[in-house]
């Protein structure tokens, strides 16, 4: 063990002595490296090029104060007035005297107040700003951001296509709550600057969906007519249209079902486009396919789920609904043939009971997406009717700059219109209008009230207690086509 020591001693030495001899050198190459470095740098300094690159910078600097000290000399001297009076007299001649010129100085100073009065006089006034009242959005963070103005600035036909719309009726949608909270705001935000319409971001104006009367067209319009009887719906990404006024690309915009009344028109557009959406294009029904189907519509009560309730009705569909028992009676009227109250609290065993679905409208969110799974067959899927959040509304700075450079390419180059999952046209407010003038749909209209109470129409449809929508009345909107039936059932 001794021996094992010794011999580990010995070896320690030996690195002390290494790593000492290892430090000297280091410290012995730098020191030369330092001198070395600072013989070339003074060698460098010292050399005949960096001496000529002294000398001319001197030259230009020289100068420079020169040409400052001339430019300040001549600028004394020119500004200078009995110069200027000497310099003005050998240019006009001895005749004329100093009252002579003092003369002509006034005049030519009386002559030029009186024209740029009389110009002024001529010009033409400016038009005034006409206003309008609306229901705007004044920040994103919130409903409590809604406001009533009464001055906000009217829309103009500036393009071809638009359409000047007459409000008569306007809807509140639970889309209207997401846009209070910033959904669709950057692309929207980008999409506003060409909209000569929007004066920038705030206020904003709110609503999807409006009825009213057309009173201009662009050029373009070749459809509708000043005096037409129209609704429209536009999507969560173009300014809203609840206002006594709307200008609405005519792509949006479809004659009115000639037995509704405004009120209960207002209610369909753009509900009834994702309630198309979901039951035509997303699940695929058709009278054709219809008849062995099974379907539930979940919290059926909304705004969609009423109508998703009667398009499926209409098609063959065994409908089955969930919904509050107050809105049962109005399920039942449009035609669900089972109903499954929520107050229940064995409710999901009472849906599993009746057999699963081959597919399940979720109207609730995606709070209620995994409730829906559970209900539907091994090969049955649900289909959400509540827009999800737009992945542009939570990019960083990095990838909103690529986003923004892309819908400006998109839009202005390409010419590319389609922004959401949702179709909203003309196209298919027409095929909506088909089915409410053969009374194979219904709107559902649970409040008609006044703009001014848009605080009390938004705290109702964020309530359980809604049912349908929610109609805003502005002037003149029960002055239509008298009905051949009810365009509201409560």
């Amino acid at each position: 063990m001794d021996e094992v020591a010794f011999h580990v001693s010995q070896r320690l030495e030996s690195l002390q002595v290494l790593l000492y001899t290892a430090v000297q050198n280091s410290h012995r190459w730098a020191e030369q490296y330092a001198v070395k470095s600072s013989e070339l740098l003074l060698t460098a300094w010292n050399s005949q090029e960096i001496q000529l690159v002294h000398q001319i910078v001197n030259e230009k600097i020289n100068l420079t104060i020169e040409f400052g000290k001339h430019v300040s000399r001549t600028t004394i001297k020119y500004t200078n007035p009995t110069f200027l009076y000497v310099k003005l007299t050998d240019l006009v001649g001895p005749e004329w005297d100093q009252r002579v010129i003092t003369a002509g100085c006034v005049g030519l100073l009386l002559g030029t107040g009186i024209g740029l009065g009389v110009g002024l006089c001529l010009q033409s006034p400016q038009k005034p700003v006409a206003v309008m009242k609306a229901v705007t959005l004044t920040g994103f963070n919130g409903i409590d951001a809604v406001a009533y103005m009464e001055d906000v600035v009217m829309p103009t036909v500036c393009s071809p296509d638009d359409v000047l719309i007459q409000v008569k009726s306007g809807s509140v949608d639970p889309i209207d709550i997401k846009i209070c909270t910033g959904y669709a705001r950057v692309l929207r935000k980008q999409l506003n600057k060409y909209n000569p319409n929007v004066r920038g971001e705030l206020p904003l104006v709110l609503g999807r969906d409006v009825a009213g009367i057309v009173r201009e067209v662009g050029s373009s319009v070749t459809r509708l007519e000043v005096g037409d009887e129209v609704w429209c719906a536009v999507p969560a990404w173009l300014p809203g249209v609840l206002s006594e006024v709307a200008v609405v690309d005519q792509y949006y915009v479809a004659h009115k079902p000639r037995t509704l009344t405004f009120d209960g028109a207002a209610s369909l557009p753009y509900c009834g486009a994702v309630a198309w959406d979901a039951v035509a294009n997303k699940a695929k029904l058709s009278a054709q396919n219809a008849a062995s189907k099974r379907v539930l519509v979940h919290c059926a009560s909304t705004g969609v789920g009423c109508l998703i309730v009667q398009i499926c009705h209409n098609m063959g569909v065994h409908v089955s609904v969930t919904c509050l028992n107050r809105a049962a009676p109005v399920m039942e009227a449009l035609g669900a043939d089972s109903i499954f109250p929520l107050e229940s609290t064995d409710i999901e065993k009472q849906l599993v009971k009746d057999n699963r679905y081959d597919i399940v409208f979720n109207t609730a969110g995606s709070v209620a997406h995994q409730f829906c799974l559970r209900l539907c067959k091994f090969d049955g899927f649900v289909i959400t009717t509540i827009s999800s959040q737009l992945a542009s509304d939570t990019f960083g700075l990095c990838l909103g700059f690529l986003y923004t450079t892309w819908v400006r390419l998109a839009h202005s180059i390409f010419g590319y219109s389609s922004w959401g999952s949702c179709h909203i046209s003309y196209k298919v407010l027409d095929t909506l209008t088909s089915l409410v003038d053969s009374g194979r749909l219904q709107p559902v209209v649970d409040k008609v009230l006044q703009p001014h109470e848009i605080e009390r129409a938004f705290q109702h449809i964020d309530s359980a207690n809604a049912i349908g929508k929610t109609v805003l009345r502005f002037s003149g909107s029960s002055a239509s086509t008298p009905t051949t039936k009810p365009d509201v059932i409560l």
